[in-house]
């Protein structure tokens, strides 16, 4: 385990870069947005992007970062919470993509613990747009070939939280090129012109969102895909290259896939978008004393 000073940001604030290894693996990681900034399995290096302040500020904000306290969009920057309304500025058209100005991307996070192999971030939110105070850890975790994220949140009083990891893949070495993919879901969402889902839950069979086998993805997936239903850990995604295999196992009851940028194949289990908006679709409602958790095991091997 290393740990140095990466840099200052354009307000001021100071980053600090986490480096852990464990004879297979070696990931590095920025207190920015709690980001994975660097990963490399068995000598075969940058399997996801390495950025410099700048760009993890401009060009690429939601790079390897945990993006919440509600990822992916609201529609019409509004969701329902206790019979109230909600309403956020919109950055996306009339939309709220991943919290906006109240996104855990934009922040500088504390180590609260770090090992060999094992780092903790934290931060503490105070009510905002979003209510309730609220502690949110990320601990990020290399076993042997796998790296093992598990997010935990709280509120004191009831809130919205969906927070999730916004790593961008590229076990071929050429960006998003050079992938076969396949994702363990049936179903997904259908979407409005704004990205926002309809409401709907259709089967991907017979549509071009059919990766049930795997296939080279289009260039411009940018959709969420509901799993099986189970308990525990679950496959939802796999990727693989002429020389190696990425599978993403989580609890999570969705994966977002997103492959619209050159940097790699984005890859984020969650709970359905615009949720609060849909009857249909899981709660985010998290209540006060409730713990909201998410577990990703992201496994490597060579072909």
């Amino acid at each position: 385990m290393s740990l140095r000073d990466f840099g200052v940001l354009s307000d001021g604030r100071s980053v600090q870069e986490v480096t852990l290894g464990n004879g297979r693996l070696t990931a590095q990681f920025l207190t920015f947005g709690a980001r994975i900034n660097g990963l490399s399995f068995d000598e075969i290096d940058d399997l996801t992007p390495t950025l410099d302040l700048e760009a993890a500020e401009g060009s690429n904000p939601y790079s390897g970062v945990i993006v919440g306290p509600v990822m992916n969009r609201l529609g019409g920057a509004r969701a329902r919470l206790n019979g109230q309304v909600l309403t956020f500025d919109a950055n996306e058209g009339s939309n709220l993509l991943h919290s906006g100005a109240a996104g855990l991307h934009r922040l500088v996070w504390d180590i609260a613990d770090v090992s060999e192999t094992t780092v903790t971030f934290a931060v503490d939110l105070r009510p905002d747009t979003f209510p309730g105070r609220r502690r949110i850890e990320v601990t990020y975790r290399l076993e042997d070939a796998d790296l093992v994220l598990e997010i935990a949140g709280t509120t004191d009083a009831p809130t919205l939280m969906n927070v999730g990891f916004h790593p961008f893949w590229t076990v071929s070495g050429r960006g998003r090129a050079g992938h076969v993919l396949q994702v363990h879901g049936a179903q997904y969402l259908p979407m409005d012109g704004g990205n926002i889902p309809t409401g709907e839950i259709a089967d991907v069979v017979g549509t071009a969102l059919d990766y049930r086998i795997p296939r080279a993805p289009a260039d411009d997936i940018d959709h969420c895909f509901v799993l099986p239903e189970h308990d525990g850990i679950a496959p939802c995604v796999t990727l693989e290259s002429d020389v190696m295999r990425l599978e993403i196992l989580s609890d999570a009851p969705a994966v977002h896939v997103f492959t619209g940028m050159d940097i790699g194949i984005a890859v984020e289990p969650e709970i359905h978008p615009d949720a609060p908006n849909h009857a249909g679709f899981p709660s985010i409602r998290l209540g006060s004393g409730e713990t909201f958790h998410q577990t990703v095991i992201h496994r490597f091997s060579r072909r």
